[in-house]
């Protein structure tokens, strides 16, 4: 019987259903002593009665006491409460992988990002000799900051090794009863089965090879790598069949295809013996092996557009691009390229080419700006980045006061040419944030020109910010920017810290009350809950809040992870794969590339931490955080 909300379990009152299985119900529950939700999974007491039921619940709770890794879900507890035994595990926000499928397959960084975690799951399991036997879709989560976490170890059995002949006489096999464990008898979802599992035969860390091939191969494809009517026609499929390979996109590399089809072979001793093997080659084509297949996604590098006017309207063409970036930002599947990366070709001639190849992008946007008392001219050009050739131009001549409507004017025309849609709530959220009037518009402008620059030029920034908020106080994007300045003058010591790092928490708090979809405001609440009040599970909760609504944002990516290292809550390998991932996301911003090697160095990497902190020199020579950070790395290195 299901549990009603309320029902108390010992300290734990129970919030709501989140699902269940064979096995028994998961529930969310508010833990009552220490303040946080958690996930109960409940035993139910006719199961309770079942030796071999019970068994299997505590060995579930065994087998995930003795797993201590960031893409596995924690347990924190096997509790009883009225004869009936519960496991307390880690609650995991989010959505399981099967739902995220369900929408279609996944840009292959997203599914090269999320195979790498997953199979470093099963990894970790595998060298505690644990057999999962029971990976699909539906038992991995994703949380809203893209960290994948695999549930659901009631089916994992210890591994026999590959020569151990009948080692498990209880095989999982197919009958009425899924969750039964004896010869004869499956367990499992079908459609993700090895042959040996659906044979009945003994299993080994070979099955989840397979069964991770399984998953990986819907991550590319959005549909299974095996279908079918009926169990009998599903287990026959996986017997006698191939998968479609035809289903991948067409610029699948040939690496992850042949990743692919070395873990789905049907016969155990063919595929790779070790899961890990697998993870090594998918890292290898994420650092650089994927581009093939990356080049058929839509993407764009928006360029600093050309100033034509005086010097003193500098500031208002890079504002003009930023708004351009920003919205195209939310067109539907187009990847956009980082502005720090697209900024670092500003006042560069180069070839159009070598940019998409430096960008990893199939289409470039360029353009000028011309400001003539209340006139503007904003012309663009949309290039193929492969040959240069130019698929669109426009010239827009329009009034000062249009400049809002221009800048979303063209965002759309470029959406429409590469088959894009507009995220409709993303851009309610720019008119929340936004603002009519252009004299509160330009200061905002000019403070972010400033801001970038940083040291001095902050103080001058924040007066900017002040006035635009003085002019519209409903303007949510200067009150997000100066509450940035004042973390910023607080983090480097500029300003007495606890004055304003107050002062920047309410200004975000402001902020997201006009405009709840502003990731400025919310990357700024997070590190100013984690430097100034501490309060490490709200800016956790903060952080992933502001990866769920711009998970490319390389710069809250790389402080997010950066301080969850230090804080020992996340391994310095899962850290360094966040920051990689972050570099690659931004290639060419000298701020993530300097956290980057702080976190190498801090990780005893110090060599490693050199050669990243001399190409973040090389971005940007200018920079005082990269030139400390240059010392800082040779101090290391010794």
């Amino acid at each position: 019987m299901a549990l009603p909300p309320d029902t108390r379990l010992g300290p734990y009152e129970i919030v709501g259903p989140l699902g269940g299985g064979a096995m028994g119900e998961v529930y969310r529950a508010r833990d009552k002593r220490l303040g946080r939700d958690v996930a109960i999974k409940a035993l139910p007491p006719a199961f309770a009665a079942d030796p071999a039921r019970l068994s299997r619940f505590r060995r579930e709770a065994q087998t995930l006491a003795s797993l201590n890794h960031p893409n596995i879900a924690a347990i924190y507890g096997l509790e009883e409460a009225d004869g009936a035994p519960h496991l307390v595990l880690e609650l995991v926000e989010g959505e399981t992988l099967a739902a995220r499928l369900a929408r279609g397959a996944l840009p292959q960084s997203e599914a090269l990002a999320l195979g790498i975690q997953i199979a470093g799951a099963i990894e970790a399991a595998h060298e505690r000799g644990v057999v999962h036997r029971d990976l699909k879709p539906g038992n991995v989560m994703i949380n809203p900051a893209g960290t994948a976490k695999v549930l659901d170890f009631g089916l994992a059995k210890s591994d026999p090794g590959p020569a151990s002949g009948g080692a498990l006489s209880d095989s999982p096999t197919l009958s009425g009863h899924p969750d039964a464990t004896a010869a004869g008898v499956i367990l499992g979802t079908a459609a993700y089965m090895s042959p040996e599992q659906a044979r009945g035969k003994p299993v080994d860390r070979r099955s989840d090879v397979w069964s991770f091939g399984c998953v990986l191969f819907e991550c590319f494809t959005g549909c299974p790598a095996f279908a079918g009517e009926t169990v009998s026609d599903l287990i026959a499929r996986i017997l006698e069949r191939e998968p479609d390979w035809s289903a991948l996109p067409a610029g699948t590399s040939s690496r992850i295809r042949e990743i692919l089809r070395r873990c789905l072979r049907k016969n155990a001793d063919e595929r790779p013996r070790d899961i890990r093997d697998v993870r090594l080659e998918l890292c290898d084509v994420a650092s650089g092996g994927g581009k093939a297949a990356a080049g058929r996604e839509k993407s764009i590098a928006v360029l600093p557009f050309e100033n034509q006017s005086g010097a003193d309207d500098e500031f208002f063409a890079d504002g003009v691009t930023d708004e351009i970036l920003n919205a195209l930002a939310q067109v539907e599947g187009l990847r956009v390229a980082a502005r720090a990366s697209c900024f670092a070709f500003k006042g560069r001639r180069e070839d159009l080419r070598a940019i998409g190849e430096k960008l990893d992008v199939t289409t470039v946007l360029e353009g000028t700006v011309r400001r003539a008392g209340p006139r503007l001219r904003i012309t663009v050009q949309l290039a193929n980045a492969a040959d240069g050739y130019q698929l669109w131009s426009e010239r827009y001549d329009r009034e000062m006061t249009d400049v809002f409507a221009v800048q979303d004017e063209i965002a759309g025309a470029i959406a429409t040419r590469l088959r894009g849609t507009m995220h409709a709530e993303a851009d309610r959220s720019r008119a929340r944030s936004g603002t009519k009037n252009l004299e509160a518009y330009e200061l905002v402008l000019r403070g972010r020109a400033l801001l970038i620059k940083r040291g001095r030029f902050m103080l001058q920034a924040i007066t900017l910010f002040e006035k635009a908020i003085a002019i519209d106080p409903q303007y949510a994007e200067p009150l997000a920017s100066l509450s940035d300045s004042y973390r910023l003058m607080g983090t480097f010591g500029v300003a007495p810290f606890a004055e304003v790092m107050s002062k920047s928490k309410a200004l975000a708090e402001r902020a997201l009350v006009i405009d709840p979809r502003l990731v400025e405001a919310w990357a700024t609440l997070a590190a100013v809950e984690e430097q100034y009040d501490r309060n490490y599970a709200q800016s956790d909760s903060l952080y992933a809040r502001a990866l769920e609504l711009e998970p490319r944002n390389a710069t809250t990516r790389a402080q997010w992870a950066l301080w969850r290292v230090i804080r020992g809550v996340m391994t310095d390998e899962e850290g360094l794969a966040q920051l990689r991932r972050a570099v690659q996301d931004d290639p060419l911003n000298p701020w993530v590339g300097g956290m980057h090697s702080y976190l190498l160095g801090i990780t005893g990497k110090h060599e490693e931490s050199t050669v990243e902190a001399e190409r973040s020199m090389g971005r940007d020579s200018e920079s005082f955080f990269a030139r400390w950070n240059l010392m800082r790395a040779h101090a290391w290195a010794g």
